[in-house]
């Protein structure tokens, strides 16, 4: 799927233009030297560097905050943020039963972006394997793309922490950040088809995990511009009957 919305109803074109404002789109990374020379590049990496490669702001601004939150929700609390991609990231363990070799984990990962605006929350359910001393196996069974069922409350939380903390930012539902923008490419991954996920926080999710549950167009409407009339449309706008 490539990038695509309803661009009379809703202002997606900020993402799109965060994105093209920071990376190459067209440009290859293996055309090293044009690549790593574009100024929005360049931007970024500065971004990524006072964010997170000096410590006493990663702290301030994400360690400390995820710590409240830990507090608040009375669940182990993960860091998954490093220093290539350009965002900040963690997961709530909500859940984790071991049995002999099979752990069963639900996981709750937030991202919020330092290429814009923008956070997202995507919640797993992983099986991992181990296998003798040093061989574990995990694979994810399911993703949880809006507030459902035991995901429910620790999602509306995070949404308002984050809401709270990073004034202005909004949620980016996964309909969107499952989508991909041709001849976009990332540093951390050597994917051919980028995804705006991959370009707005990082590649910790299988974006084709085709095995969702809920809403992937939650908080969309967050995005609905100003003045627009509902006409009874749907979310996507198609090509017009010939």
């Amino acid at each position: 799927m490539m990038l695509y919305f309803n661009p009379n109803k809703f202002d997606f074109w900020k993402i799109y233009e965060s994105i093209k404002h920071y990376y190459p789109i067209g440009i290859k990374k293996d055309e090293s030297e044009l690549y790593y020379s574009y100024p929005g590049l360049k931007e970024l990496e500065a971004i990524v560097v006072d964010n997170i490669h000096n410590n006493e702001h990663f702290i301030s601004r994400w360690v400390n905050f995820t710590k409240e939150i830990e507090v608040e929700i009375a669940r182990e609390i993960i860091g998954t943020t490093y220093g290539q991609a350009p965002s900040f990231s963690s997961f709530v363990v909500l859940e984790k039963n071991s049995m002999d070799n099979l752990t069963r984990t639900k996981e709750l990962h937030f991202f919020v972006s330092l290429a814009g605006p923008y956070y997202t929350i995507i919640g797993q359910h992983n099986i991992a394997i181990k296998i003798g001393d040093n061989k574990n196996y995990r694979s994810t069974n399911y993703l949880v793309v809006s507030p459902e069922n035991e995901f429910t409350d620790a999602f509306h939380l995070l949404c308002g922490k984050i809401e709270k903390q990073f004034k202005g930012f909004r949620f980016v539902p996964f309909h969107l950040c499952k989508q991909t923008i041709e001849g976009l490419n990332v540093r951390f991954t050597n994917e051919n088809l980028c995804t705006v996920f991959y370009a707005l926080f990082n590649n910790q999710i299988d974006m084709n995990n085709l095995n969702i549950i809920g809403n992937d167009y939650y908080k969309s409407n967050d995005w609905i511009k100003e003045g627009y009339i509902d006409d009874g449309g749907g979310w996507s706008s198609y090509p017009p009957k010939v």
